[in-house]
């Protein structure tokens, strides 16, 4: 495999399982430093020690990313071991309580807090870094409830509210050479609440693997031009 990326350095929150875990793995692959970001210091340590085939520096960082203080503190960290930024990638989630009537106030705040904030904070917090290096690139996980909304009031939100996000951080960064997309996938074998990995056919939930070698491929793309947005759906369910 050709390593495009190498002396870049990729920070990747949520990177201890799922897209975040495969995406750090992909962006190792092709020769990119990785900054793991998680709340979990097992399966984070598990993710680096995996990674650490590849070759690249790995670096993995507790940080809650709905804290502000912290994702401050671990950005500045970040600097000082790494010495730059090239690419970030907000994948960090939570779920939420599905209905209205079931959402309470510390259900909203934890959801927007780490959903909606922790974007903004790790992005800002690292901005400086991105902006520096004329050539940075955020990609921002939503998701198709982001597209669509649903019936989880503090999810939807959440979603829809990483839209304007990824607007502002693509009009700021558009003087400095930082590029900003957002993707909405749908369905992912990724064990998401809790659901059974592998039981499903791939026509029905995508492989997190695959979707990471999008990921891959676009902060590997020509930077004159960027992506907006774009909506991933399994074959089954193509309109949503």
């Amino acid at each position: 495999m050709e390593r495009p990326l190498t002396g870049k350095v990729a920070v990747i929150t949520g990177a201890s399982h799922g897209l975040g875990k495969a995406t750090a793995g992909h962006l190792a692959a092709l020769g990119a430093d990785v900054v793991l970001i998680g709340r979990d210091a097992e399966r984070l340590n598990q993710t680096a020690t995996h990674l650490n085939q590849h070759g690249t520096r790995v670096l993995a960082m507790l940080c809650d990313v709905s804290h502000g203080a912290a994702v401050q503190a671990t950005a500045e960290q970040i600097i000082q071991e790494m010495g730059r930024v090239d690419i970030l990638i907000n994948n960090a989630g939570i779920p939420a309580p599905r209905t209205f009537s079931d959402t309470a106030f510390e259900d909203w705040d934890a959801v927007i807090g780490t959903n909606l904030s922790g974007v903004f904070y790790m992005t800002r917090a690292l901005w400086p870094a991105l902006t520096g290096n004329g050539a940075g690139y955020v990609i921002t996980i939503s998701g198709t409830a982001g597209v669509r909304g649903g019936g989880s009031p503090a999810y939807g939100s959440a979603k829809f509210g990483l839209t304007g996000l990824n607007h502002a951080i693509a009009q700021a960064g558009k003087d400095h050479g930082v590029r900003a997309t957002i993707l909405y996938p749908g369905s992912m074998d990724t064990g998401w609440r809790g659901a059974a990995i592998g039981e499903k056919p791939r026509s029905e939930s995508m492989d997190p693997e695959e979707v990471a070698r999008l990921v891959g491929h676009l902060v590997c793309t020509p930077g004159e031009f960027v992506l907006n947005e774009a909506v991933l759906n399994p074959v089954s369910s193509p309109l949503m």
